[in-house]
């Protein structure tokens, strides 16, 4: 029944029908494609015999309709065995401590139950709240809990971290039956915030974070009981682990983790090239051990984004591979036989990117979550010896009634033959004779990146018939120091040259319409509508800007008066100085006199990031030099527009607005 499903799944996504574009059978409606997933935490028991995941139901209200519920599942008999309801507040991380038991992280408390929902028992209380009756004052005592290591070696004992009122950790060996404390490391001696052991659960660093949000790594020493700098020696120089905002964008150095040599640490490293380079190296001696991954199109690891995910083989005590992102996601396997296993669901399912999330001891039950460029996918059990596949979970299943737009990688080429990733999407159907308008959609951030996903604002247009471009400009991460770099003190420059590049390389090689051509951004990306309709007239036609800044000499003065250290010192550096006149040059309320073609600008009264005010003073301007646009604030949304009904009618509003300008011009 499982492989009919999957076939069937198959089947809709790798179907095309060919249909005009006055007409599109496919439209998909906002709700379904933007619908959220309720379930999380997925995870496989140690035998491979169960599998687990979250389910949380919100439906109404969080505080009175809100539940978390665990499923437990038999993988053998495809059977849902048992419904535990667990703590409101949700679960931050799940992990089985056997087959018939596990424990979990439920914001700040630390439980565990048995599969069958029977003794449960609460390992590490949050605390609570309280009224003292001699004192007219609210009394508080909060600890909030952790899991820091399992302890696989000692049975029945696993090491948490408890961080007090001052944000001080303290570290605690309980006892998994009784909640029985033993601590290890007082909170009040280091003043610590975060402790960091190796895989046996010996402490061996310790992270300090200050007001202003910069990270400090200090090296552990259990002999001493002492704390000194952790400095890293690499080629010849000596560097500190230390997250600065200064130094954010070309951060030279990140931790990743332990291996299983307990001196053995895994460090990301650009110091000698200008690619983000995967590295063991070894604390004791001092060391860079071997380079362990490196790839000449990408960056291993962003600073900001996606990760490296490590595939741990329990059965050898070895790590078998690494998981990163680069154009397309992609895996660097270190153990051959590992990589046989997953070859043969590979070849089964050759279109979809099979990401290895979990695995039994033995190694012969892979959790997988099966996804590609036009489906966020499913989670399945692949059994290795049977060369089989058991869809445990769609996440958006109502999307199989739907044909969605594969994406193309396309390596674009800036006026400077800079070279600028981008991902291109064509309506279903779409027919070279017959061009389509263009929707240009550049990224957030802009130190952020787009990536090959199913992404829903591309389908979302491309649906409704538009193609749709999407821009790794100069200052994107993910690609170089020197492509991030590139974009400091030029967001009004490089960036959105960038952008313009990249839409014309694609107009000459696509069958798009180049009268037609449209640009949709939110946070930086409306900055780049603003900017890029005022210095690219003949190439953007019509814009949507959502939740973007606008004087940005104002928007830094806010981020100063809220305090906000580490991001006010982090866009002083991204943007190159703090001079005034430089601020006010840079600021799309600059631009406004030279935006001629139609504008919508689009803004939720309750964002704190980009403030509604921004907004307010681009209309204002606007206004004053008589352009033509429209403008909407939503009352209740925020930055993300995550007020649904809002967001629905906000992309609505965008699609409405470029229908209507298409049926002017035609």
């Amino acid at each position: 029944m499982t492989r009919l499903r999957l076939l069937l799944f198959l089947f809709f996504i790798s179907s095309f029908y060919c249909f005009s574009q006055d007409s599109i059978p496919n439209l998909i409606p906002t709700d379904v494609l933007f619908k959220k997933t309720n379930r999380s935490h997925f995870s496989i028991s140690p035998s491979g015999k169960y599998y687990v995941e979250v389910y949380e139901d919100n439906k109404d209200s969080y505080l009175f309709s809100h539940t978390v519920t665990l499923h437990i599942i038999d993988i053998d008999k495809y059977e849902l065995i048992h419904r535990i309801p667990l703590d409101i507040f949700g679960i931050d991380a799940l992990y089985w401590l056997s087959d018939e038991r596990i424990i979990f992280d439920s914001k700040g408390s630390i439980k565990a139950v048995d599969i069958d929902g029977e003794n449960r028992v609460e390992i590490a209380s949050r605390g609570g709240f309280g009224i003292d009756l001699f004192n007219p004052n609210w009394s508080m005592e909060i600890h909030y809990n952790s899991i820091l290591n399992l302890l696989r070696h000692k049975k029945d004992y696993i090491l948490i971290q408890t961080m007090d009122e001052n944000f001080h950790a303290a570290v605690k060996e309980v006892n998994i039956h009784t909640g029985e404390q033993v601590e290890m490391m007082n909170a009040d001696t280091h003043k610590v915030n975060l402790w960091i052991t190796d895989a046996y659960g010996r402490i061996r660093l310790g992270v300090k974070i200050s007001e202003k949000g910069m990270r400090y790594y200090y090296k552990y020493d259990a002999e001493t009981d002492t704390l000194k700098p952790f400095i890293l020696k690499i080629g010849g120089n000596q560097y500190y682990l230390t997250i600065d905002p200064k130094i954010h964008l070309k951060q030279y150095l990140t931790f990743e983790g332990f291996a299983y040599d307990p001196d053995t640490i895994f460090i990301t490293s650009n110091i000698f090239s200008d690619k983000r380079k995967l590295l063991s190296y070894d604390i004791e001696k001092e060391e860079v051990v071997e380079t362990f991954v490196s790839d000449v199109n990408c960056d291993i690891k962003e600073m900001e984004g996606e990760g490296i995910s490590f595939i741990f083989d329990y059965g050898n005590r070895e790590i078998a591979g690494f998981k990163y992102t680069c154009l397309t996601p992609k895996y660097k396997w270190l153990s051959p036989q590992f990589a046989e296993k997953v070859n043969g669901l590979n070849k089964q399912y050759p279109g979809f990117f099979n990401e290895i999330i979990d695995l039994d001891i033995s190694g012969n039950r892979l959790l997988v979550h099966q996804w590609n460029d036009s489906s966020p996918g499913n989670i399945g059990v692949y059994d290795v010896t049977e060369d089989s596949y058991a869809v445990m979970f769609y996440f958006n299943e109502e999307l199989l009634n739907y044909e969605l737009s594969k994406t193309k990688v396309v390596i674009a080429r800036a006026r400077d033959g800079h070279v600028v990733p981008c991902y291109f999407n064509l309506p279903v159907g779409a027919k070279e004779e017959e061009p389509v308008p263009l929707i240009v959609i550049p990224h957030g951030g802009p130190w952020a990146r787009n990536y090959w996903r199913m992404d829903e604002f591309a389908q979302y247009f491309t649906s409704r018939g538009y193609a749709t471009l999407r821009i790794n400009y100069r200052g994107s991460t993910g690609f170089g120091k020197s492509h991030v770099l590139a974009g400091v003190h030029s967001l009004d420059e490089v960036m959105i040259n960038d952008i313009a590049d990249a839409t014309q390389f694609i107009m000459e090689r696509f069958p798009v319409d180049k009268d037609n051509v449209l640009i949709f951004g939110h946070s930086y990306g409306g900055y780049a509508t603003y900017v890029g309709m005022a210095k690219y007239p003949a190439l953007f036609k019509a814009g949507v800007s959502v939740a973007a800044p606008s004087d940005i000499t104002a928007w830094m003065k806010k981020q100063k008066d809220d305090k906000d250290d580490y991001s006010y010192e982090f866009w002083n550096t991204a943007l190159g100085t703090n001079d005034s006149d430089y601020l006010e040059k840079i600021s799309p309320i600059s631009y406004a006199p030279d935006i001629n073609n139609p504008l919508l600008i689009l803004h939720g009264r309750m964002d704190d990031i980009i403030p509604v005010e921004q907004a307010e003073t681009m209309i204002e301007e606007l206004k004053k030099h008589d352009k033509d646009f429209r403008s909407r604030i939503f009352n209740f949304s925020d930055h993300s527009f995550t007020d649904m009904k809002e967001f629905v009618e906000m992309l609505e509003d965008s699609d409405q607005f470029f229908k209507e300008y298409l049926n002017k011009e035609n």
